[in-house]
């Protein structure tokens, strides 16, 4: 298996990802804290479940919605040219 070496563009790439998927994880966690302590003092386990659920859901969404909006096939073909270069 061959090291990977990452190019500038690479790296940018991968810090918008984790930056983006960062701030969504935070903000997905605030709106479900605040929800929390909105809630009874005994909230209904249904419900709470409920609010849990919701926001686990949330949270695996969250890698897909930045994942899928990189361009990879660009990406993939750049590197296919500069292996026929060499």
């Amino acid at each position: 298996m061959s090291k990977v070496k990452f190019e500038e563009d690479e790296l940018a790439v991968v810090a918008l990802f984790r930056a983006n998927t960062r701030k969504d994880t935070i903000d997905i966690l605030k709106d479900t804290l605040e929800v929390l302590e909105e809630m009874k003092e005994d909230p209904l386990e249904d419900d709470l479940m409920e609010t849990i659920a919701s926001a686990i859901s949330k949270l695996q969404m969250i890698e897909d919605k930045y994942y899928y909006s990189l361009d990879l096939n660009a990406y993939l073909n750049n590197l296919e040219e500069d292996s026929y270069e060499g």
